[in-house]
């Protein structure tokens, strides 16, 4: 987009004169809404293309083929961003096959802007004085504490123009033309044989811009180069949220690892008996902790040997009883390849919600040798009491961030649409 450098010193006034001049090339009236302000005018009839800088007025081109369709007219007038602005010029330019539409917005007050319309989307622009302020930052810019990405370069011709204009535009006028992405911002330089320029973009919904000019505007098609992700806004908004579930869950299972005893209780050593119809019974002991979470750890030198255990934990007061079991196995050898070995030589089996009270411990086993014969080696067996649950902890976990990583999924599938439009695209190996 072409700007002028000293936008700041647009009047804050219409300078005197008249409000209206009739086209020499059609006779129409085209009202000057910029008075003072604008050097050329297109005719909104014929689209003839007027100088109006001298007090004698000059045609600069004649253009006579029928008026380009804008979804927004010349003149209207709409709030944005809390300014008022009046559309004043329009222009429709294209670069590669690709058309979009600029409008010269005007506010006596603040100087002029630009209503950029690409498919439907559509951005406020100004043109940035202290070009000083844009520095290279690796393979892309940064400005205002952001980093922009190159998203596409080439050269915009102007198609069609109408309207008026603080410097003399005409059809056919070419730029060379860079835009960098930061949603919802994007930098565009343009530059030409005389000068260049920078403006800062700024995405606007669609709906704003229908409700500041009480004009219905076209859907938008695709997705914007500074169009923002809504993931992006959504997750930015359930940050804190998700960081205080998280920090509040963390609290809390440290807090129950802190107070849970996990005291251990040597059970003792047991050898398989080789009738398994045989039980054996350990205790009794003692369990402070009410409806508490317990382990019971087996394990043994096991070699090409295999067993499997069931336990049941009794109450003596209640004859109230909780079973479990766990089984493992080891073997080991050697082949083509070298040593080789699988499977542990320990297990752990949970046994929860244990009452407070005094206890037995009955266990039952099978086992087996490479031979087949019952296994000849002892057990090690111990109970560790009152350990603190894990699973709640994981749990809620996961569904604290199950959906922020869903929003994540839904980011990158955005960001991966929105630079496939661009020959700069981050993204390796599309099909």
């Amino acid at each position: 987009m072409t700007n002028d450098a000293n936008l700041s010193a647009a009047p804050r006034a219409a300078a005197p004169g008249p409000k209206s001049i009739n086209c020499p090339a059609c006779g129409a009236p085209i009202p000057l809404r910029a008075l003072g302000a604008s050097v050329m005018v297109a005719c909104p009839s014929c689209r003839t293309q007027i100088d109006i800088s001298k007090p004698e007025i000059q045609i600069i081109k004649k253009f006579n083929q029928a008026a380009q369709r804008f979804e927004l007219p010349l003149g209207a007038r709409g709030a944005l961003r809390g300014q008022t602005y009046e559309i004043v010029g329009a222009m429709v330019r294209s670069c590669d096959g690709f058309q979009w539409r600029e409008f010269l917005l005007f506010n006596p007050f603040v100087g002029f802007r630009w209503l950029v319309s690409d498919q439907g989307h559509f951005s406020l622009g100004e043109t940035i004085k202290d070009v000083s302020a844009i520095v290279a930052s690796g393979a892309g810019l940064r400005y205002r504490d952001c980093h922009y990405r190159k998203f596409q370069s080439g050269t915009a011709v102007v198609d069609t123009v109408v309207g008026e204009f603080y410097w003399r535009v005409k059809t056919g006028d070419q730029a060379q033309t860079t835009d960098y992405v930061s949603a919802p911002w994007m930098l565009s330089r343009e530059k030409t044989p005389t000068e260049a320029t920078w403006t800062l973009l700024q995405y606007l919904d669609p709906g704003e811009v229908e409700q500041a000019f009480n004009h219905s505007v076209p859907e938008p098609d695709g997705i914007a180069p500074n169009q923002p992700c809504p993931s992006s806004q959504t997750l930015a908004s359930l940050k804190r949220l998700v960081w205080g579930a998280l920090a509040l869950a963390v609290l809390i299972q440290a807090a129950t690892v802190i107070l849970t005893r996990n005291e251990r209780i040597p059970i003792g050593s047991y050898l398989p008996p080789a009738d398994h119809a045989q039980e054996t019974v350990y205790g009794p002991f003692h369990l402070e902790a009410h409806r508490s979470l317990n382990l019971l750890t087996a394990s043994s030198p096991l070699n090409n040997s295999w067993v499997e255990l069931d336990y049941a934990l009794v109450k003596k007061d209640t004859g109230e009883s909780f079973e479990g079991g766990n089984s493992f196995e080891f073997y080991s050898g050697t082949d083509s390849d070298g040593p080789w070995s699988e499977g542990s030589r320990s297990a752990t089996a949970t046994l929860s919600s244990l009452p407070e009270g005094d206890y037995d411990l009955i266990v039952d086993s099978a086992s087996g040798d490479s031979s087949g014969n019952p296994l000849q080696q002892s057990i090690d067996l111990a109970l560790t009491h009152d350990v603190a649950p894990w699973r709640n902890f994981w749990f809620a976990s996961f569904a604290i961030l199950l959906y922020p990583a869903y929003l994540i999924y839904r980011r990158l599938v955005f960001e991966r649409e929105r630079w496939s439009g661009s020959v700069f695209d981050p993204f390796p190996h599309r099909s």
